[in-house]
């Protein structure tokens, strides 16, 4: 004999008996599984708008720190084209003191001979 066979016989068969799912859990009626469903639907649609906005806020994050990257990108390249000039200049007056230099030292050669 079954334990559901034994309970039927002992306690009789009640009205909450399913056949083949025995005395466990019964399923939802109609109205709560719509309840739930709702319920679900609700939760789902709540979720969806918050993870939206969530997503515009990174991605408003994501544009503001493309912006402020692209202001340091021309910066950067600014300032690399200052040290290109300040380096061409750097070079010019070492190469005109070298000249210099080397005139004054021709000068002082003459000098020292006459």
């Amino acid at each position: 004999m079954t334990i559901d066979e034994i309970v039927d016989a002992v306690l009789g068969k009640k009205l909450g008996y399913i056949k083949g799912l025995g005395y466990g859990p019964k399923p939802n009626t109609t109205r709560a599984t719509q309840r739930r469903t709702i319920e679900l639907e609700d939760s789902l649609k709540k979720a969806k708008q918050e993870a939206g906005r969530a997503q515009n806020k990174l991605q408003n994050r994501l544009n503001a720190a493309k912006t402020v990257v692209e202001s340091q990108q021309s910066q950067i390249q600014d300032q690399q084209s200052q040290i290109k000039a300040l380096n061409f200049q750097l070079n010019t007056i070492a190469a005109r003191q070298e000249e210099m230099l080397k005139k004054c030292n021709f000068l002082l050669a003459h000098r020292c001979q006459s």
